[in-house]
């Protein structure tokens, strides 16, 4: 009877002593009361308790849940078919989505262009817009042959990147676009390929957005930490005459450290009785403490100054 008067919610109501002192075993109103103003508290200590989503171990939700929908059978051919239909439906809606990015570029003033992709969660610039935009374009030609089309926009957008000529051939003889892939596809690509200046070609760092052109091997393993530091060196002088940055891996430093501290420790171990013992140093001998009662004397030297005769 107690736990129905308790509840959890944001202002949890408090619990009635005379109800708990009519309906549970309770030798006194006053003990009921006691037991009451604990529920109270407990009710809302507990509604204070904040889910945190990102606590460790949780279930996924593909795990957590049941399949509770009823599954009509079908056979092989059947949901082949259904695939493929489903596949198209969803070609020509990324088909339409494109070509609504592309009509939104032409019509739209430049500003309210750039408020259009940041509410679609795109920037004006980025790449994925003007792959929309080159698909949208081409997008009255595509959709006749939807059927034949991979889902993905992104490689609708790399059919779009084929020579024009061999694109119309490949329209003409309904070609299945799903099948270009691999070493054709990768030679129809270079065959549209322009030239361009070295520092279009080449890649980004993602994080300093420099060029990245080189990549820096060791052919043999390492002897010893000194390896490392020479390599280090070495590379510094080269960043210090040309305008280049060495980048080296974090993992790489990690375990230079690590190396290095261990062949220090090993050091202090090996060399605990010798050359860290203060008690063996050789201070050598202070040479006032041998030298003469004389010499100890300070001496004063004076020197004449001569003036020199104006002419």
């Amino acid at each position: 009877m107690l736990d129905k008067k308790i509840t959890t919610n944001t202002t949890p109501a408090p619990v009635d002593a005379d109800y708990v002192y009519n309906n549970d075993n309770f030798d006194s109103v006053a003990e009921a009361k006691e037991v009451a103003e604990r529920c109270t508290t407990a009710g809302a200590t507990l509604a204070k308790v904040m889910y945190n989503p990102f606590a460790l171990n949780q279930p996924s939700a593909e795990r957590a849940y049941a399949d509770v929908e009823t599954i009509k059978p079908r056979s092989r051919d059947q949901y082949v078919d259904m695939f493929r239909k489903t596949e198209e439906r969803t070609a020509r809606a990324t088909l339409k989505m494109c070509r609504v990015v592309y009509e939104a570029k032409q019509s739209l003033a430049e500003h309210d262009f750039a408020d259009f992709c940041t509410a679609i969660g795109h920037k004006d610039k980025s790449s994925v817009i003007r792959k929309y935009c080159a698909i949208g374009k081409l997008q009255p030609r595509l959709v006749k042959h939807a059927e034949y089309l991979p889902h993905e926009w992104s490689k609708i957008y790399t059919i779009t990147q084929i020579p024009a000529r061999q694109f119309d051939n490949y329209v003409e003889s309904g070609y299945d676009f799903r099948k270009l892939k691999g070493k054709e596809l990768t030679d129809l690509l270079e065959a549209t390929r322009q030239e361009k200046q070295i520092d279009k070609l080449l890649p980004r760092d993602k994080d300093s957005q420099h060029f990245v052109f080189a990549k820096i091997m060791f052919t043999k393993s390492f002897v010893d930490v000194f390896d490392w530091r020479m390599t280090r060196k070495a590379l510094a002088e080269v960043e210090s005459r040309l305008p280049i940055r060495v980048q080296f891996v974090a993992e790489a430093d990690r375990a230079y450290e690590w190396t290095k501290a261990n062949r220090f420790n090993a050091a202090k171990q090996n060399a605990w009785e010798v050359e860290f013992n203060p008690s063996k140093w050789d201070y050598g001998v202070d040479p006032i403490a041998d030298a003469p009662a004389d010499a100890a004397e300070t001496v004063v030297v004076q020197a004449e100054v001569q003036e020199v005769p104006q002419s």
